[in-house]
């Protein structure tokens, strides 16, 4: 297992990872979801501060995660997907602590993560790297969460 660089190889692999989570588990999520980010991740995900990883075994992209500056301050965490069959083993914090480093690197002092409430596992995630829950919003029968991170 590797955490890397998104690579333009991988497009197809991430894209078809993440919809057919979103898909599986979400479907009743999939209009609060857009997928155009995903579609050109590069082009997304390509600025000076931003960035997009990929958790890599034998060829196969079994997690995600994409960094992306909101403001001179703060980033955004988007993308955090785990493949079903590798979760409970680290790697959902282990793609979060890179994506931590990587702010700090590059001087955030906030990074934000949204998520729906149905997204369990992420929320107990992000719970558990120090993140604080800043906003809850009910958008027609979805709980979005807004958590932040204060970077020190």
């Amino acid at each position: 297992m590797q955490v890397r660089k998104f690579e333009t190889k991988d497009s197809d692999n991430v894209k078809g990872l993440i919809l057919s989570i979103l898909t599986k588990e979400y479907p009743f999520d999939k209009s609060v979801y857009e997928d155009s980010d995903i579609s050109s991740i590069r082009g997304v995900y390509g600025g000076k501060r931003d960035d997009f990883l990929v958790l890599e075994s034998d060829g196969k992209i079994l997690g995600t995660i994409g960094i992306k500056e909101e403001s001179e301050d703060t980033a955004l965490i988007r993308r955090l997907f785990v493949d079903p069959s590798c979760r409970r083993k680290g790697y959902g914090a282990l793609l979060m602590d890179k994506a931590i480093r990587h702010c700090k690197k590059n001087n955030f002092k906030n990074i934000v993560f949204r998520t729906t409430g149905r997204m369990v596992q992420a929320i107990n995630l992000v719970k558990k790297m120090k993140f604080k829950e800043v906003e809850r919003l009910d958008l027609g029968g979805f709980q979005i969460y807004k958590f932040m991170l204060e970077l020190r």
